[in-house]
């Protein structure tokens, strides 16, 4: 989460100026885009750059932002969407901006999904018809975005990001003596930005403290989304969860129940539904995954 808050310290004026984004003058512009960060720095961060448009509408003026976030020029900065996409649809109507984006864009996932969002809508939400921003790839949302529209607060952290939180979860690693799951308690530290459940399932994966445990996530997982609605988390690893999967039964539940009880052990996660690149597994080798498990 550190390109979450490198983003936030960038636009920090912003919030001290206790007001929205907006358009300096009439025609005058910020466009937001990927900035290209020395990699020593180890973190992703959004970059402003000046932009000019002029329409008869605040949906031409929209367009005509996009597309200069798509040709993002010079060493500073890149375009936070995949090259390619192109402008399918967009429209504006009771403060919803709905941008239907091509296919390319559904490549996107984790942080990088994160950052091109936050650029369209900061970029979009300047309009003053614009209060909050929809992205859509071939009319379609997003299945692992955890809101389907998003304001200006969505994406504009505060100050406080780099105070920490501790999380207090039980973790559920195998003890390879008994051959049960056994549960470790740790307090995780909780950035801002940060949600409970992708704290966890980092945690899981990076393994237990206690030697005698070990971890039983297939070697290269990822998670690249998490939400929870009504109780139920829904996860969605990446593809090496189905393709390093373990060969027994046994190893094949210890998996399963490893994230679903780790998760449970968060006071408003209920239940836990798990997906691969998006969508439903229906079996995990032996284990029945089309439904929440608990």
């Amino acid at each position: 989460m550190r390109g979450i808050q490198a983003m936030t310290l960038m636009l920090s004026m912003l919030l001290l100026a206790g007001c929205g984004i907006g358009a300096g003058t009439e025609g005058a512009y910020t466009v937001y885009c990927r900035a290209v960060l020395d990699t020593a720095e180890g973190s992703d961060a959004v970059y402003a750059i000046s932009a000019d448009a002029e329409g008869e509408s605040d949906e031409r003026i929209a367009r005509m932002l996009l597309e200069q976030m798509m040709e993002a020029p010079g060493e500073a900065c890149e375009s936070p969407l995949p090259e390619g996409t192109r402008i399918l649809e967009l429209s504006i109507d009771d403060g919803l901006a709905v941008v239907d984006l091509s296919e390319e864009y559904a490549g996107l996932s984790g942080m990088d999904l994160t950052v091109a969002d936050a650029c369209i809508t900061l970029t979009l939400c300047q309009l003053p018809t614009v209060e909050r921003v929809s992205v859509l790839a071939e009319g379609e949302p997003l299945p692992y975005r955890e809101r389907e529209s998003m304001t200006v607060s969505d994406v504009l952290l505060s100050q406080m990001d780099e105070e920490v939180r501790t999380l207090r979860a039980r973790l559920f690693f195998l003890d390879p003596e008994s051959g049960a799951l056994t549960a470790e308690s740790r307090s995780l530290q909780l950035y801002e930005g940060q949600t409970k459940a992708e704290v966890v399932l980092e945690a899981l994966l990076q393994g237990p403290e206690d030697p005698n445990l070990t971890a039983v996530l297939p070697e290269n997982t990822s998670v690249l989304s998490t939400r929870v609605e009504e109780g139920v988390c829904y996860v969605n690893f990446s593809k090496e969860f189905l393709e390093n999967m373990p060969q027994s039964m046994q190893q094949q539940e210890n998996v399963i129940y490893s994230v679903v009880k780790s998760l449970c052990s968060i006071s408003d996660i209920q239940a836990v539904q798990i997906s691969v690149e998006g969508t439903s597994a229906g079996y995990y080798g032996g284990v029945d995954i089309s439904v929440p498990l608990s």
